[in-house]
C-alpha cells in the first residue's frame, strides 16, 4: 500500500484497475476490521489532532472512514459527520450506522465545492485536488497516521502539506505531532485578507 499511496499523489496512477484491488483488498478485511482495530489508543491521535490542532467547524467528512472507527469519535463534536469510504463491505460493517454513510472515491467525491469545514484523512490515500475542491476556504484537513511512519498508507506530514499547496492557488500550512504511536497534520490554507 505504500507505493501505491506514493504512486497516486507523485505519479497520478489511480485508474479503474487500481479502484478495484483497493476495494477488493478491503471488502476482504472489512468483517474483522473492527475486532482488531477498535481498542480506545487508536483514537487518541485524532482526538488529539481535534483539541491541539484547534479544529472546529459543523460540516465533517471521514474520507476512508473504513467501519468508522474514527467516525464514532466526530459525532459528539460535529454537528454534521459523514463516513465515505471505497469499501462497500466496510461501510455495511460499520460501529456508527446512525451516521449517513456514502460510498464513493476519493478522487470524486460527490460533494459540492467549498462545503466542507473538516476532512479527517485517516490512513488514506491524499486526493489533493477533491480535497482542495470540497473544503471551505477557512476549513482543517486533519491527516491522521494511526501508526506514524509505519502505516502502511503514509505520507509525512510535510509532504502533505507541499502536495496540498501544490494543487492550490495558494500556500498551506500546518502543526503536527505525535499521540502515542500515531501521527497527525492539521493542515490550512494560508488565507490573506
Amino acid at each position: 500500500m505504500r507505493h501505491i499511496t506514493r504512486d497516486v499523489v507523485y505519479k497520478n496512477l489511480w485508474n479503474s484497475n487500481l479502484v478495484e484491488e483497493v476495494k477488493k483488498l478491503f471488502d476482504e478485511k472489512a468483517s474483522e476490521w473492527s475486532t482488531t482495530r477498535n481498542i480506545p489508543s487508536r483514537g487518541i491521535p485524532v482526538l488529539d489532532a481535534l483539541e491541539r490542532g484547534e479544529v472546529y467547524g459543523e460540516k465533517v467528512v471521514d474520507l476512508g472512514a473504513g467501519t468508522g472507527l474514527a467516525t464514532q469519535l466526530l459525532v459528539n463534536k460535529f454537528e454534521s459527520v459523514v463516513a465515505l469510504d471505497i469499501s462497500k463491505e466496510m461501510i455495511k460493517n460499520s460501529v456508527t450506522p446512525e451516521t449517513p454513510q456514502v460510498c464513493a472515491d476519493g478522487c470524486c467525491l460527490p460533494f459540492a465545492s467549498n462545503s466542507i469545514d473538516v476532512f479527517l484523512v485517516m490512513n488514506m490515500i491524499l486526493f489533493p485536488n477533491e480535497i482542495e475542491r470540497c473544503l471551505k476556504d477557512e476549513g482543517f484537513l486533519v491527516w491522521v497516521s494511526s501508526r506514524g511512519p509505519e502505516t502502511p498508507i503514509y505520507l509525512p506530514p510535510e509532504e502533505v502539506i507541499d502536495l496540498m499547496s501544490a494543487n492550490s492557488e495558494v500556500s498551506w500550512f500546518g502543526v503536527s505531532a505525535y499521540a502515542l504511536e500515531g501521527s497527525w497534520l492539521v493542515a490550512r490554507r494560508s488565507i490573506t485578507t
